[in-house]
This record gives C-alpha cells, structure tokens and sequence, in this order.
C-alpha cells in the first residue's frame, strides 16, 4: 500500500527571498533609526504590564465563555459617566443612538487595514481635533503608532494601549464598545465619535476611547494643542510659539521645518478671530497637522492636513491650483481630491496660522530621568531640583505641574503660568525658561549643551485668577484657548446649577482631588484610567492646613548620559518656616527666579537644599534595554 503524506506546496527560492525581505523591512520600519519612543525600562515595563493584563482578560473570558466587558468604562450601562465630566456638565451629545461592539456594527472589521496613516483620520463628534491631528501626524511617521497599541485580542475583545502621562508611561484597556448614530434619511449605522475613513478599521476609535478612559471621560478631551497631544503618544517634549515672533524666517525653515518627522513633529492653528482668516479655507481656532515639507524648484511648501478630512486652503498650491504641473504632482505625490490634505507656500503657513505646536522626539540613545515634589505659591516655596551629568552632552530639561485635563470638572480658580532658571555647580545662572505662549501652561522646557557636573533649577510659579463659572453668552464657538468641536451632533447647554468656585462642596471635592493626585505622584501609584487600583484610599491622618501644598512640579531631564540623576527637595512648607528663615529668603531674594536680574555673565548664590529636613525623591535613569529592536517588535 502506497503510504499517504500530507500534501504541500513548495515554495520557490524566490518567493522565500521575498518573504525574508519584506520581515527585514518590517522590523526595520519599527526599529525607527530616524525617530521613536524613549526606549526606557518605564515603557518597557509599561508594555509588559499591559500585555500582561490583555492575557489574563483573554484567560478569563475564554474560561467563562464571555466577551470583555470593562466595569470602569462600560459605554452600555455607565453612559454618563463615560461621556461627561461632572453631573451637571454643559455639553450634550445628541443623536446617540445607542452602544454596540464592533463586530456588530460591521463586517469584517480590522484593526489595522495596512497600517496607520493620515488618511485613515476623521474627526467625530468630540473637540479633540488637536488630538486627532497628533495622531495624524504620528502616523505619518512608520510603525511609531503600532507601538501604542501594545496587544489586542479581537475574538474576546480586549485591547491594551500605552501612554506617557506626567512624565511617565502608563498602560489601559478597553473593551469594542462603541457609540454610534444612525443617519435619519439612509438608515445607516456610523460611529460617532472618530473613525478611518474605511470604517471597519478599527485603531482610531479605539485608541480615543482608551485615551478618553485615561482622562475619565470623552468630554474631558474637549480643547487642547496638538504638541500636547504629541507628547503624550511619544514621550517627546512639548512647546509652543507664535509665528509672529519667529525672529529670522529662513534660519526657521533650516532649523525648524526641515527636520519634520526626524526630531520634531509639528502642528499648528489660528488662535484668536482674524478678519475673515477662513476666506482662504483654513478655520480658526481649529487644530492641524503639518505632515511634511519640500522645495521646488526654488519654492518652499508645507504639506498640511484638516483632521476633518475635508475644507482645505484655496490659495497658491492648493488643490486645482494652476500651479500644479504634471512634473510638480509626480514630484511631490499630489492628487487632487478633498481628502483634508493640501499644499501651501511656507511663507502663508507663516502668514496665516498665528500658532505653531511642536514636539520634540527622543530615540532609544537618550535616557530620561525625572523627580516630582510639592510646592506652595502663595506664600512661596523654596522648593527646587538638582540633576547632576557624569559626560557633557546636549540635555533637555522640561519643569511640568500635573495636567489639569486629568481634574475635569473640577478646574482651578487660577492658572499656575511655571519658568524656570539653571544655575551650574558655582551659582552661574546659564539659562532661564518661560512659556512665550501663556496659555499653554502644563510644561516649559529648554535645551542646553552642558559639561559633566552638578545643576540646580529654580522653579518659579505665577498664578493667575481664572473664572470656572461657564460663560452666559452660552455658544460652542471655537476659541484660542479652548478650540471645540463645530460638528452639529453637539450643543451646548447652559443649565440654571453651576459649580461656583465658592460653594463648600465644590471645595471639598475640589481639594480632596488635588490631594489624591499628590499622594498619588510622591508615592508612586498609578494615575486615573489605568486600572491599576487607581486611587487608594488616604488613611493617613487629616495634616494641618499649611501642610496640604497647593500643587505638584515635576521635572524631566533628557540626556546621553546614562548615569543621570535628578533629585527634588520640596523644602519646608512656608507657613511653618521661622521668622529667621522667611527673613533671609526675602532679604535674599534667591529662591524667587523672576527676581533675579542678572544676565548670563553675572553670578548668583544658590542656596545649598536642606538635606536634613527637606523631603526628597531621586529617580535615577532609566537604563537602556540591551535590544530595543526587539522591544519594538513585541506585540
């Protein structure tokens, strides 16, 4: 008898060539030598742990015959809670027409239809079209968005995400609920909140749902800036400036523009209401995403994208432009159809958009080490870091407070607008640093090239009243400071119940959450949204008055040394300083950086920290993975 074998089919040398070269690519597009995550042990621990749960929900859900159902964000049976701030929030997302799990709402869905990128992008019915727009651009950039999207699993549905919060990677999942609404003429089911323009791709709705559930709710995403949003995908650092105050425009094209998607990733919007700016296309108080830039034949354009996915600049090189020959659109890959994306002369980028966001990116070379402490700025602290370098090197250093996204309906009755300045180990002031747009308000940070050795920051804080109480004019207009959305499925409500910022409860709950985000940053435990406990319970006994510190500074320095150390003393709180000690401070006038006058030649005494009575957190650097090729790659 003939004896049966398997039948198989061979493969030719050839298409097993092939087959190896296209996995070398693969794993060469995640290793990103031109720009990537900060490859620190945080975020491979951050990886690992989310990873870690994804499995463990798999086990569990496959055990008991079941689907994932998450309790802390259940969009079926906890609806307000996942969608607004406070009981009494003033934003109402009509048209809802209910929740369902991506299978049922589409067939074959996938989580990735060859990989992520700008086009898959539309903005729903939330106004984070900032982060939208920094999901476009990080996307534009190979295999960078992949690496977020930690482990998943369809069947059971459970998807595990990572990102960098406060100076630090946190992990999160979600389950495949999704809200949707049903078109009235057609009938047809869509998602409402974003989605890719395949809608059966899944990546983008999930991956604002986890970053939703990470801040409380969807209504928490309303208004920001796309280099925040970066930084929180890419562990980068944010900052922002007017175009107004570029000093030389050709040095910014060469030093800024050129290195889009290497070093920098770039956003940019109009902040405040021009005459008539949408007369050439572009919205005001809208964010978006600039994508790339070139030079042809002599002109300098910039490619940009409308999160929207539609409405486009009209001027010189837009779509349909006369411009446009077949030589420049084979060039420059131009195709002429209203997808959001568009060409435009560098010089009206600079005219027309007022505000340009960027984030600084770090490759797996630089280490990051970071300290927080606590700080009181009426009266003042004292409160201030030391890093110290054991080579010289570039170094970045970025002094943030908590991101106040994360207090929701509870924001502060004042601003807290941080600088700061950098002394070397003999009292030379080398630097100081302030926020040059003064609503952008979480972070500021500088770049400096420094010699091995010892460095003190000085923090300073100016608080600023704000008011909490919602506007009586009662309108969802865009603004500078707060861009929203300008979709029809939103409205909002003015109720006759506001929190006012007098009232006993609003105090109580207000402070009690300050205080939980402090414990919760001194002592390590994890942030809201990302499962882990979340806030324990403070069982420590109830402090005085004056020990209950008015808000927390963390500072993060980026650098080639691997050796870095950072080290935060808070001081003694203020009111419990003697006479003494508040005499010398004000007489000296050391600890308070916006008194000083000096310029970078002039010298200034920095007082030595009181080691003996000061609290202190160090956070030495986190050491490179002796692979982070293979880091990247894991799922």
């Amino acid at each position: 008898m003939t004896k049966k074998t398997k039948n198989t089919k061979k493969i030719s040398k050839g298409t097993l060539q092939a087959i190896v070269a296209a996995q070398e690519e693969h794993n060469l597009t995640l290793r990103m030598p031109s720009a990537t995550l900060v490859a620190t042990s945080a975020m491979i621990a951050a990886r690992e742990a989310c990873a870690a749960k994804v499995d463990a929900i798999v086990e569990e859900c496959l055990s008991k015959n079941c689907k994932f159902r998450d309790s802390k964000f259940d969009l079926l049976n906890d609806r307000r809670n996942c969608l607004y701030s406070s009981l009494i929030s003033e934003t109402v997302y009509k048209d809802i027409a209910g929740t369902k799990r991506i299978p049922d709402l589409f067939r074959n869905p996938v989580f990735f239809l060859n990989g992520a990128s700008p086009d898959d992008i539309k903005q729903g019915s939330v106004g984070d079209c900032w982060f939208v727009a920094s999901l476009a651009v990080i996307s534009n950039i190979p295999g960078l968005l992949e690496q977020l999207c930690v482990k998943k699993n369809e069947k059971v549905g459970v998807y595990g995400f990572i990102f960098f919060k406060d100076g630090d990677w946190v992990s999160t999942v979600v389950d495949d609920q999704l809200f949707y609404k049903v078109d009235p003429q057609t009938r047809r089911r869509s998602l409402y909140f974003s989605s890719c323009n395949e809608e059966r791709e899944s990546w983008l709705p999930l991956m604002e749902k986890a970053y939703a559930k990470i801040h409380g709710d969807y209504e928490s995403l309303t208004g920001g800036y796309t280099s925040e949003g970066i930084e929180d995908l890419t562990g980068g650092t944010a900052s922002m400036m007017f175009s107004s105050d570029i000093l030389d425009r050709d040095r910014f094209w060469e030093e800024e523009m050129l290195h889009v998607n290497t070093n920098t990733l770039m956003g940019c919007s109009i902040n405040y209401q021009e005459e008539d700016p949408e007369k050439h296309g572009i919205q005001a108080g809208h964010a978006y995403s600039v994508l790339r830039v070139a030079e042809y034949k002599g002109e300098r354009l910039v490619h940009i994208r409308n999160p929207w996915g539609e409405i486009e600049w009209n001027g010189d090189w837009s779509d349909g432009s006369e411009k446009w020959t077949p030589e420049a659109m084979e060039a420059l890959q131009q195709e002429d159809k209203d997808d959001g994306q568009f060409w435009m002369p560098y010089k009206d980028f600079l005219n027309i958009f007022t505000t340009i966001d960027r984030c600084r990116i770090f490759d797996a070379s630089w280490s990051v080490a970071s300290s927080w402490i606590n700080y009181n700025v009426e009266p003042r602290s004292s409160g201030k870091f030391q890093f110290e370098l054991t080579q010289p090197g570039e170094t970045v250093i970025v002094l943030s407070q908590p991101d106040i996204r994360y207090y929701g309906a509870f924001s502060s009755e004042f601003i807290n607008i941080l600088s700061f300045h950098v002394y070397d180990e003999d009292g030379k002031l080398l630097r100081r640093a302030k926020i040059t747009v003064p609503y952008s308000k979480r972070s500021v940070n500088c770049e400096l090239k420094l010699k091995a050795g010892t460095y003190t920051v000085v923090p300073h804080v100016q608080r600023e009243p704000t008011d909490i109480v919602a506007s009586s004019q009662g309108d969802d207009s865009d603004t500078a400071v707060n861009p929203a959305t300008r979709s029809d499925d939103v409205e909002v409500v003015v109720e006759s119940v506001k929190m006012d910022k007098s009232s006993y409860m609003f105090q109580q709950r207000k402070a009690s959450l300050v205080r939980s985000m402090s414990v919760a940053r001194v002592t390590g435990r994890k942030l809201l949204g990302v499962d882990d406990e979340d806030y324990e319970e403070d069982d420590q006994p109830q402090q005085l008055e004056e020990h209950r510190w008015q808000l927390m500074l963390g500072l993060r320095v980026y650098s080639h040394d691997r050796n870095i150390k950072v080290t935060g003393y808070a001081g003694i709180h203020p009111l419990l300083r003697n006479s003494e000690e508040q005499e010398s401070s004000v007489s000296g006038n050391l600890d308070d950086p916006e008194s000083v006058t000096a310029t970078l030649a002039d010298k200034v005494e920095v007082a030595e920290p009181k080691r003996a009575t000061s609290p202190k957190l160090t956070v030495v650097a986190e050491e490179k993975p002796e692979e982070p090729e293979e880091a990247a790659k894991e799922e």
